[in-house]
């Protein structure tokens, strides 16, 4: 294992160049293979660099930085240099064309910084080195030419990869595939590949579907090991396992989840004490009880990491056998479950906890549409379930005392309005609207978080291992952005003070009842650190919680299987070791990693999923906002959540320029801006079910038109990119110099 205090001092020491010799003599305690594996580290790292007279020195001494290369569609890229953690993120720099280097989109590499900048003042950059490969599979469309075989990436970020006839497998041409590179290609070789996965047919739904869990390392199939081992396990609780269990078989206990769900891995409880304090009980499904550490059946479901679900589909973490089997708590059987019981009082105080393995038998299979109608008076459903009504009643209370006890402790509540897609029998989809979050699942949301607060208190406390559920506080130059957008609308941010979450709550109100406001929410997310898993208790700041992991889905989610092993281990006193600590540390960077993937899927395939839905409206008008803006055009969102690009070309009558500081298109004649949350009227002009990609044009009269059009602004590569319409362009050509009789036509060509 690598010394890091060792690469510390290192890194201290050659802030000025050195040789080798110079080194030794300045770490003599340092053993020769330990300073030579050290420096060779560093070097790869891109953080060392040795010149031409063999002097070693931090490589921002040679004027170079590593850093994460971003490839465009065009033949320049750009580089996202590495930046310690809570140092501002510096701008990223060009990449002109012919000095990428051979780097591909992804790749880490090492660039020399030059003093030349670009048209829009970014510094330009060459890059020296690809310091590591971000991947080595693509998928794209197989495609022959002659005797030779080509695949054609999906994204044209990427360079064609050749193929050789006997690489192919069961592929066929016109096929979506999946290759993985053997050679990157260079002066003289294009870039070589091996089929791997046949996906389906090119220019089809499924196939795409396919290629997005495929690049995810998303599998819908588990192993036949698994399967059996999963098989293996009985159907029904055995007596045998009931020995030392707490049974709460008689208490009144049941699930609550949605319509279409099919597995039930938690369930809830409310009894009063004789103190007049609540006892509140949240059963979870004992998941560990037949998932034991380093088995088949563990070692899928750490790889996996989390169940991925799309419309009308689920990718489960676990075999159907375990999730929607004997681990779903399902009404009137026996389950093995592990239950946080814990003391509140009627203002949503916590007074103390206690866990145990546990056994139920769930009273009702209830779902959130019965349960909130029966809370808002329904008298059919409250004869139908009269045993539970008085109880879900309580619990209602309760969960509005624990929200009033989080938000004045300082929670943010982004209750972001979250798209949901409903399909047919044949997976179609078939409408789109915004989910209703009703009484019931906000009272599952609070339960839940108090279980998961109370393990993470009682495993921190005492020290234990676990697997933490942490979200950091914001980078205060996000904040800043967030704060120009709040301004206008009354708000003083002070992006210094990101631990002050009461001036975001001020914010999250106002938005509730004003639809200018309506896009706060959504940007102060995207100001947010994302939430990720560590073995470090060290809080969460949405939740604004000092203790918190994820202990409710088992099921689903693999931290909450770590948790509850652990939990175990400290309740029967069984000694930690160094192995469950690395164990911890490793599953957390799993799980973070897994979940990562599933949202990409879930996001990339629900884009699929609603443009096939809107296909059906091309032509057709709607209102909108402005969702976001880049430098090529707006993204424009509707009503039901659909988000699709007015690209900038098709902002006709005026010329306008981005103004990257205020995330905003501005008119250089009409002085119109289009930034986030200003209403325009769009007409939908294309919509692909292969591709996601939705395209919208401004409706008719919905901009304003310049008298006189400016001169074209510069583009990213600092060449001059003509906007607007044909027309406008050919006035724009003749102003600037008249007949181009005598003149060097332009070429197409500009690398």
């Amino acid at each position: 294992m690598q010394d890091n205090g060792l690469e510390t001092r290192l890194l201290d020491l050659l802030a000025q160049p050195m040789r080798i010799d110079e080194i030794r003599r300045a770490l003599p305690e340092t053993g020769k293979n330990e300073l030579k594996d050290a420096l060779d580290s560093l070097i790869a790292d891109g953080k060392v660099m040795k010149n031409k007279k063999n002097r070693f020195a931090v490589s921002a001494h040679y004027g170079c930085v590593a850093g994460t290369y971003l490839a465009t569609e065009r033949a320049f890229g750009f580089v996202t240099p590495d930046v310690a953690e809570g140092e501002p993120k510096p701008d990223d720099l060009f990449i002109p064309p012919n000095a990428g280097g051979g780097a591909w989109h992804g790749d880490r590499v090492l660039v020399k910084l030059t003093e030349r900048k670009n048209g829009r003042g970014r510094r330009e950059a060459t890059v020296i080195r690809v310091l590591r490969r971000a991947g080595n599979e693509l998928t794209g469309a197989l495609v022959q030419r002659g005797n030779a075989y080509f695949v054609q990436p999906t994204s044209k970020k990427y360079p064609e990869i050749m193929v050789d006839r006997h690489s192919l497998g069961d592929a066929r041409v016109g096929d979506r595939v999946a290759v993985s590179v053997s050679h990157y290609g260079d002066e003289k070789i294009m870039p070589q590949g091996v089929i791997q996965a046949d996906l389906g047919e090119d220019g089809t739904m499924e196939a795409s579907i396919a290629a997005i869990l495929h690049e995810n390392a998303v599998f819908d199939f588990f192993p036949d090991e698994v399967l059996r081992q999963a098989d293996a396990i009985p159907q029904e609780v055995d007596p045998a396992a009931l020995h030392g269990r707490l049974d709460l078989r008689d208490k009144l206990i049941f699930t609550i989840d949605g319509d279409d769900a099919k597995d039930f891995d938690d369930a809830v409880s409310l009894d009063r004490l004789d103190n007049g304090h609540y006892l509140l009980g949240v059963h979870i499904a004992d998941v560990s009880h037949y998932v034991t550490p380093g088995s088949t059946l563990d070692q899928e479901a750490y790889r996996r990491g989390t169940s991925v679900y799309y419309p009308g589909h689920v990718v489960p973490m676990l075999p159907f056998a375990l999730s929607h089997g004997i681990c779903s708590l399902n009404p009137d059987v026996d389950r093995l479950t592990f239950s946080a019981l814990m003391e509140v009082d009627k203002d949503g105080r916590r007074y103390g906890a206690k866990f145990a393995k546990s056994v139920i038998r769930s009273k009702a299979r209830m779902t959130y549409n019965k349960v909130n109608k029966i809370l808002a008076g329904d008298e059919a459903l409250r004869g139908e379930y009269a045993f539970l009504v008085e109880t879900a009643q309580e619990m209602n209370e309760l969960a509005h005392a624990l929200y009033k006890r989080r938000i004045e402790r300082g929670a943010l509540e982004l209750d972001i309005p979250e798209a949901q897609i409903t399909v047919d029998e044949n997976g179609r989809p078939v409408a789109i609207q915004y989910r209703d979050r009703g009484e019931s699942e906000k009272l599952i949301e609070e339960f839940m978080l108090q279980a998961n607060e109370a393990v993470a208190e009682y495993m921190c406390k005492r020290g234990f291992p676990t697997v933490y559920r942490v979200h950091e506080n914001p980078d205060p130059e996000k904040l800043r952005v967030f704060a120009q957008f709040a301004r206008p609308l009354g708000y003083r941010i002070d992006p210094s003070r990101p631990e002050d979450t009461f001036q975001f709550q001020t914010v999250l109100r106002g938005a509730k009842n004003d639809p200018r406001q309506r896009i706060l929410p959504t940007l102060l997310l995207r100001s947010l650190a994302r939430a990720r898993y560590a073995d470090e208790c060290i809080g969460h700041y949405g939740l604004k919680a000092k203790f918190y992991l994820h202990f409710t889905s088992p099921i689903r989610r693999y931290p909450d299987l770590v948790a509850h092993r652990m939990l175990q281990k400290a309740l029967t006193g069984e000694a930690f070791t160094a192995a469950d600590e690395n164990w911890c540390e490793d599953a957390a960077a799993q799980s973070t990693t897994r979940e990562q993937a599933a949202d990409n899927c879930e996001r990339d395939i629900d884009k699929l999923y609603i443009a096939a839905y809107m296909k059906q409206f091309i032509g057709e008008e709607f209102d909108a906002e402005v969702s976001g803006v880049q430098a090529f055009g707006v993204f424009a969102a509707l009503e039901n959540g659909c988000e699709g690009l007015i690209r900038i070309e098709l902002l006709v009558g005026d010329y306008y320029q981005y103004d990257e500081q205020h995330m905003a298109l501005v008119g250089r004649h009409t002085g119109k801006r289009f930034t986030i949350g200003t209403p325009i009227r769009v007409k939908l002009i294309a919509a692909s079910e292969v591709t996601g990609q939705i395209d919208f044009a401004p409706a008719e009269g919905a901009l304003p038109v310049a008298e006189i059009p400016a001169a074209a602004p510069e583009d990213d590569s600092g060449l001059s990119a003509p906007r607007g319409n044909r027309a406008q362009r050919r006035r724009q050509g003749k102003g600037r110099g008249g007949s181009r009789k005598g003149r060097k036509p332009s070429t197409r060509k500009r690398r």
